[in-house]
């Protein structure tokens, strides 16, 4: 349970956990190191040693989505010469602990939403842990429910406020590892955006005390409550939409023909189809397509 919570908390914000669940023994492996210059050469490592770099390795595969997804042209020669000036505008703009600080007020919002008040809810986890459905506990005073609670789980408050607590505190030392590559990204985006000019101007701007706040709040504005509210409003925007995004994917697959099984195919394509993949038709035919699977597991869009 704690790993999950862990590595699903670890997936919202993007970001690397690592869970002492990873590995449940301490015993030693044998792994074979490289063996350059046919020398046998063996490293120890115990199974958690295994398990974290196992662990690593995944994640590491996991977000280089990002840079796949959002590949960054390389700066010319002149954006090159511009990032000294760059990053001193990024270093104003995001400030030492400015990411820490902004995730600070994110991450324990989002830990108590996931794993719930324990001052006001009672009876979701009572409900949760003594399998009593949740409308049988509505007639249950907040006393008694508590007290109930406290029978089941007596540590349960405690837990939760120590886990929220510590996750919270995992999280700033996450952000604090991976703001200097932020704001190395930041510098070279300022590079592409503007000029010398501007940036002296700018970094003049900076120099004075409005100018200092300004650059230092224009980071941490971004993750304001006030601001990240708003993604509230995505649900009913997000419904009014539906029917067009429906009508309109309808319209592109009556324009685009859909794909064809096996049987629906010429003999012509038959033929060839079982040629290049290097089956036999009779094989091609009894084989079940996974796209056609997947449709069936699929809710439409209604």
């Amino acid at each position: 349970m704690i790993r999950h919570i862990i590595l699903g908390l670890v997936a919202s914000l993007a970001a690397l956990a690592v869970s002492p669940l990873a590995a449940q023994d301490h015993g030693v492996t044998e792994k074979a190191a490289g063996t350059e210059n046919n020398k046998d050469e063996f490293q120890f490592i115990t199974e958690e040693e295994e398990a974290q770099q196992q662990l690593e390795q995944e994640l590491a595969e996991a977000f280089s989505i990002f840079g796949e997804l959002f590949k960054a042209d390389p700066l010319t020669p002149e954006q090159e010469a511009l990032l000294p000036l760059a990053t001193q505008m990024a270093g104003h703009v995001m400030p030492e602990a400015a990411f820490r600080t902004a995730m600070d007020g994110m991450t324990g919002p989002m830990m108590d939403a996931m794993l719930g008040d324990p001052e006001s809810s009672p009876r979701v986890r009572l409900a949760e842990i003594s399998g009593v459905e949740a409308e049988d506990l509505d007639r249950l005073s907040d006393e008694d429910a508590q007290e109930a609670l406290d029978i089941f789980d007596p540590q349960y408050a405690a837990r939760t406020q120590r886990t929220s607590k510590a996750f919270t505190g995992l999280m700033g030392k996450l952000m604090t590892a991976i703001e200097p590559s932020y704001r190395e990204g930041l510098a070279r985006a300022f590079a592409r955006r503007f000029d010398e000019a501007e940036m002296r101007e700018l970094l003049t701007f900076f120099a004075t005390p409005l100018g200092a706040k300004f650059a230092a709040q224009s980071f941490l504005v971004q993750y304001d409550p006030q601001i990240m509210g708003f993604m509230e409003a995505l649900g009913p925007a997000t419904a009014k939409l539906v029917p067009e995004m429906t009508a309109e994917f309808a319209a592109i697959e009556a324009e685009f023909a859909g794909s064809r099984d096996f049987s629906e195919l010429s003999a012509a394509e038959r033929a060839r189809a079982a040629r290049l993949i290097g089956k036999s038709e009779r094989e091609l035919d009894a084989l079940v397509p996974e796209v056609m699977i997947e449709s069936e597991d699929e809710d439409p869009i209604t």
